[in-house]
């Protein structure tokens, strides 16, 4: 039996447990969390009872996990084989390094780091230890952007002659001393929000040459960019924004031109096709990426399964390498060649 442990049990912590314990009993007896950082057990409890609608907490054993406020203290007792890691932006790179230096599989949220250098350092770390890293870019494991990848990879469609995408939110005020509206904890809404379309666009299609950004930095520092990225043969614009109004909706959309076909994932989680001839909805089933992102690593941990067509962390640096492009071009108001 594998144990785990959970650093950092704000939202996403709340969502990777309530999805550990789903997994837990479709795999009994291979798994079983062994501590949290991050939160009390008395907190734990009134988490759990507030946020947890769904999950029976009579059936969690806290009978052997451990409560701590120290990552290092956690793995240093508690020796998990594996960790999920969902704190602050600027803390992934020094936890997944830790872990890693000690031979520990680690999930680590979005962004991989601030700096390509640390995203390099993270994988290299993987490489030297044969732990297993994996970084939570839960929008490669939407349904909706693997069958996109299919039409584009199959050319179901032809090729692409544009993409546009775009993604939308208020002013995130829930973090801890608001720590993520400091640009230098969070890469603000570029690296925080906007990298899951970046992530998806490299997935996509890999690097661009170029890359030409605006912004404005008006209630908060990099709050909204708008890119053109230089590919051959298609025109590829993208943007984000998180200085909407509070009771502005979250809003996302993606719309990709082929030669035969225009296929739009729209704000309401529908994947449609429009042809000369008809219209569908493609079945792509209920959004659950963040189940899939770790049921995957669960698979690559437990069954040795190859999944690094999708989860290779050299191809996630790569979008941390565009996303700091924009930031670049935004700031300086030049094109950045990569």
């Amino acid at each position: 039996m594998l144990r785990y442990a959970i650093i950092g049990f704000g939202g996403l912590g709340k969502v990777h447990m309530n999805n550990m314990l789903r997994l837990e009993q479709e795999r009994p007896g291979q798994m079983k969390l062994c501590a949290i950082c991050g939160a009390s057990k008395e907190a734990f409890f009134q988490n759990v009872s507030l946020n947890f609608g769904t999950v029976d907490i009579s059936k969690i054993d806290l009978t052997e996990c451990g409560f701590y406020e120290d990552y290092k203290e956690l793995i240093d007792k508690e020796k998990p084989d594996f960790v999920i890691s969902a704190t602050p932006t600027f803390m992934h790179e020094e936890v997944a390094v830790y872990a890693l230096e000690r031979g520990i599989h680690i999930l680590s949220e979005k962004p991989m780091s601030l700096t390509v250098e640390g995203c390099q350092r993270m994988t290299a770390q993987a490489e030297k230890s044969s732990a297993k890293l994996m970084i939570g870019q839960s929008a490669r494991f939407t349904a909706a952007a693997v069958r996109m990848k299919q039409f584009i990879d199959q050319g179901t469609y032809g090729k692409v002659r544009r993409m546009e995408f775009c993604r939308y939110s208020q002013t995130p005020l829930w973090t801890y001393n608001n720590w993520i509206l400091d640009p230098e904890k969070s890469g603000g809404c570029v690296l925080d929000m906007h990298i899951h379309d970046v992530d998806l666009l490299n997935w996509f299609f890999g690097k661009p040459r170029a890359i030409s950004s605006v912004g404005t930095n008006d209630k908060v520092e990099l709050e909204s960019v708008i890119t053109r990225y230089d590919y051959d043969g298609m025109v590829v614009t993208g943007s984000a924004d998180w200085s909407m109004p509070q009771t502005y909706p979250f809003t996302k959309q993606t719309i990709i031109n082929f030669e035969k076909a225009t296929v739009i994932y729209t704000p309401d989680k529908k994947l449609m096709v429009y042809t000369d001839e008809e219209s569908h909805e493609e079945d792509i089933g209920p959004e659950d990426s963040h189940f899939a992102e770790l049921k995957t690593f669960i698979e690559w941990i437990l069954d040795g399964k190859d999944c690094s067509h999708i989860t290779s962390s050299t191809s996630v640096t790569d979008s941390v390498r565009m996303a700091l492009a924009e930031i670049q071009s935004l700031r300086t108001g030049e094109t950045v060649k990569l």
